[in-house]
């Protein structure tokens, strides 16, 4: 597999023609999806929309860090198939305090089939808020509704909220490395909360199919542009909605706007105009040959092929009684090099065609802690992005 982003040949003078080399990944983008979805490399969007949704039956865990090769087989079977997700029930009795969540035993037993080897530490995973909520930290980051008192304008993301976090992949600002998105149930919601997923990849073939000229505006470098303006992950990314990643896979950059997220697509184009609105379509939640999951029950959780499939979350309510629903999440990676919690504006593109476009997609721009600056209406580098360095 090629990796890495180090440039051979000098781009090539003219953005129409740099564009349309760029572009030109669709093709190998084609092979590798149709090599990886065989069964749904000839369908057409009509084939999919007459898909109803599916929920996603859980495999019974009897104890998380000692799977057997029989549940082992199953989440693989989930994780690898047309979904994109596995989905998962711890039937043995939980463990209790410790400062490792159990969700990480799983992982570890699964890193022989699955990319659990490398887990991120993300930095919010000691929050005092959460801490002092949940007790000490093991490992996880915590999903909540966190209140905000009645007259303080106080920022919070939209996974802080019970609100409709409509269709995202994990890790904004994460460069596109973000292999596996783990949920786990710490306690359920009184009403409502369901997960929501769509297998990108898959369903992009359908669209390949029966419109190759929206199919192929997804693959213009600045298709798609997400910003989270405010708060310490405030970044803006410039990527494809499609695209071949450092890996040799194909994989998918898609948000639907919610909350404080604001999406933006490239405008005067009515090729990406008719790929956008079936792609909202699609990744609504329960949309047509979508899934989901409801997780009502303590040590049920779900691990999803976060480069293909984006998930979304419905409303919820949370207990009268002041119970809660409270969601363990953890990220892994590919390599452990990419473990290293970092905040950058660039995509994980190959480097053949990340060098096209160094102006999003260079080396600098997928290392470091970024920031989306208001004012200067860009991203700034911080004091040990590559960017800064180089400017002393």
């Amino acid at each position: 597999m090629s990796r890495g982003k180090a440039p051979t040949d000098p781009p090539p003078k003219g953005d129409s023609e740099r564009r349309e080399q760029f572009i030109a990944q669709k093709n190998e983008y084609l092979e590798l999806a149709r090599e990886e979805f065989p069964d749904h490399a000839d369908r057409v969007l009509e084939d999919v929309f007459e898909q109803p949704p599916t929920p996603l039956e859980p495999v019974p865990i009897e104890d998380p860090g000692a799977i057997t090769s029989a549940e082992r087989d199953l989440l693989l079977a989930g994780f690898l198939g047309a979904q994109g997700v596995a989905h998962f029930a711890v039937t043995g009795p939980l463990p209790t305090g410790g400062d490792r969540h159990f969700s990480l035993d799983l992982a570890a037993a699964l890193s022989s089939v699955m990319p659990t080897a490398f887990p991120v530490d993300h930095p919010m995973e000691g929050h005092p808020e959460a801490v002092a909520r949940f007790g000490k930290p093991d490992g996880t980051l915590k999903i909540y509704d966190l209140p905000i008192p009645p007259g303080i304008d106080k920022y919070r993301e939209q996974a802080e909220t019970n609100e409709l976090f409509a269709a995202h992949n994990d890790g904004l600002g994460y460069g596109g490395a973000i292999a596996i998105s783990m949920l786990t149930a710490d306690s359920p919601p009184a009403w409502g909360g369901y997960t929501c997923f769509q297998q990108l990849v898959r369903v992009s073939l359908a669209l390949a199919n029966s419109d190759p000229n929206a199919f192929a505006a997804l693959f213009q470098p600045d298709a798609i542009v997400a910003l989270r303006p405010r708060g310490k992950g405030a970044i803006r990314v410039t990527s494809p909605v499609l695209y071949v990643n450092d890996r040799d896979e194909p994989q998918v950059f898609f948000r639907i706007a919610s909350g404080e997220y604001r999406i933006a697509w490239k405008a005067g184009d009515p090729d990406l105009a008719r790929a956008r609105e079936h792609l909202i379509r699609l990744g609504t939640p329960f949309a047509p040959d979508s899934s989901f999951v409801h997780l009502m029950r303590q040590g049920e959780g779900v691990l999803m092929r976060n480069r293909q499939v984006v998930h979304s979350r419905t409303p919820f309510t949370d207990g009268v009684d002041g119970s809660r629903r409270v969601l363990a999440r953890k990220w892994f990676v590919s390599e452990g090099g990419e473990a290293r919690y970092k905040h950058v504006p660039g995509m994980n593109l190959a480097a053949r065609y990340a060098r096209l476009f160094p102006e999003y997609f260079r080396d600098e721009l997928l290392e470091g802690d970024w920031h989306f600056d208001s004012e200067l209406n860009e991203n700034v580098p911080g004091d040990e992005s590559p960017a800064t360095a180089t400017r002393q």
